[in-house]
């Protein structure tokens, strides 16, 4: 068949957009084993006591068989099935002899088709656009078919296009929940990753269905009937009267629902949301939903930040007491400004590198390693070797570690100016270790200073010295003595410690 063959009027309605988006939808229609579509072409069959039977989906340039019958084979008649597609309603096109038929001389020069010489087309239309044709032939021509066999056709093809119209639905409602559960999994998926549990709770019948995330918050089986009172229950018992009345008022007032809770079962933080979704015609509540987030690293980083504020204040509030004494002090001994200024200085520095490590380390306490070679490591400038440390790091608490930092500094500094850290041959060796008692542990470090200039021991105990046996005081029962042999300056520091 050619396409001019084809009418001007028939061609524009094969191109329609409207029977185009029609056609569209069926595309993906897997029918052309089905039986129903078979069974219809067999009674058009029987029917119209033909050699042969089909139903296509007509195209603009060809036709898509969905079901055949009879012994005539394939027949390719699609012109003829487009010329019944523009009649002014469904009614039966019939060709008694095409070889006398000029409009289709060609029916059977095509494709080695079979040849017909007598069809009888009815349309099939589906969504009020005819898309189709159901098809009955012969290989001899006929003298007529007649009005009631026409009739018959017709009807069938009526039944043949709400059948396929039927399937259509069928498969387009079947894709649609099937999308619809993928849009379901895929929101579950997000709100299990997202840890947030979502529930639907039914008033009228008490009712309460969540996803997998909502049970499992609640320590609750999935698997057995909830009830809106099980799950309050399922609340820490401190928690459970305050989020009972919470949920009253919000349906009492029309608001919406929202509280912090513990579960019983576990002891973690939730925060629970929900509102009302559904009211009944008389404005009373019948469908809440919500959900349960997970709020338990977020409520104890809240009190850990809390607790850092609190130790923070604690911490300053020492710290300036500690430089208003060490201002005074170095006040008290020093008249020259600059003199001050270097001393104050250094000692402002070695509190600051302290506080500096306990920052770091959220004020938890400071190893006393990194708090020896902050204190002590930059004054050996002849080489780092001067230094020797010795013994199994510990973790020492904030007090522990500020007063330690002074002295240490207090010591560095008096070993950089007088002591064996003034010259290249000089060594100093920190030595400590934990010695357990019966009703507490303590720390004992030891200095000793060796290789330096000659020790004479002072007449007068300097700021430094002073700085030294009173940097602890803030650390009770602690000691700290100093001693000058000749072979150098010793520190015998102790402190009771609770904590390694």
């Amino acid at each position: 068949m050619r396409a001019r063959d084809i009418s001007e009027n028939t061609f524009e309605y094969l191109s329609g957009a409207s029977r185009r988006d029609v056609l569209s939808t069926l595309r993906t229609l897997e029918v052309q084993q089905d039986s129903d579509l078979s069974s219809l072409t067999e009674l058009a069959l029987s029917m119209s006591g033909t050699g042969g039977a089909q139903i296509s989906l007509v195209h603009d340039r060809q036709s898509r068989v969905l079901s055949r019958t009879g012994g005539l084979g394939a027949a390719n008649i699609w012109i003829i099935e487009a010329s019944s597609l523009i009649a002014p309603e469904p009614n039966c096109l019939v060709v008694l002899n095409a070889a006398e038929d000029v409009r289709f001389a060609e029916i059977d020069a095509v494709t080695h088709s079979p040849k017909i010489r007598f069809v009888a087309v009815a349309p099939i239309c589906v969504s009020g656009e005819c898309i189709g044709a159901l098809s009955v032939m012969s290989d001899e021509p006929r003298l007529e078919f007649g009005l009631m066999q026409q009739k018959q056709l017709v009807q069938s093809a009526k039944l043949a296009g709400s059948l396929i119209e039927l399937k259509r639905d069928s498969r387009l409602g079947a894709d649609a929940i099937a999308t619809l559960h993928l849009d379901e999994d895929r929101s579950a998926m997000a709100l299990e990753v997202g840890n947030v549990g979502s529930w639907v709770w039914d008033l009228r019948t008490g009712i309460f269905t969540g996803n997998r995330m909502a049970y499992s918050m609640l320590g609750l089986r999935d698997d057995e009937p909830m009830t809106g009172e099980d799950v309050f229950r399922a609340m820490h018992a401190d928690d459970f009267p305050r989020m009972k009345s919470a949920f009253i008022r919000a349906l009492v007032h029309n608001q919406d629902y929202v509280g912090e809770f513990r579960a019983a079962s576990s002891g973690r933080w939730l925060l629970g949301r929900g509102r009302i979704f559904e009211r009944d015609a008389a404005g009373k509540p019948v469908v809440a939903v919500g959900v349960n987030i997970d709020i338990t690293d977020t409520k104890n980083a809240a009190e850990k930040t809390r607790l850092l504020l609190r130790e923070l204040n604690h911490r300053v509030k020492n710290t300036l007491a500690m430089l208003q004494s060490l201002a005074r002090q170095t006040l008290n001994r020093t008249s020259d400004p600059a003199e001050f200024m270097e001393a104050f200085s250094g000692r402002l520095r070695a509190i600051s590198e302290a506080h500096t490590l306990l920052s770091d380390r959220e004020w938890s306490g400071i190893g006393l390693v990194d708090l020896i070679a902050k204190q002590v490591e930059p004054y050996a400038i002849y080489d780092p070797a001067q230094i020797e440390l010795s013994g199994e790091d510990m973790v020492l608490p904030p007090d522990h570690a500020l007063g330690l930092g002074i002295a240490l500094h207090e010591l560095a500094t008096n070993a950089a100016k007088h002591g064996a850290l003034s010259i290249a041959s000089g060594r100093v060796r920190v030595s400590w270790q934990l010695e357990t008692g019966l009703n507490e542990s303590r720390v004992v470090i030891h200095w000793i200073e060796s290789n330096g200039p000659p020790v004479v021991p002072p007449q007068i105990r300097g700021l430094g010295e002073r700085l030294i046996e009173r940097s602890l005081d803030k650390v009770l029962s602690s000691s700290v003595r100093l001693s000058y042999p000749e072979t150098g300056m010793e520190a015998l520091i102790s402190m009771p410690i609770a904590t390694i």
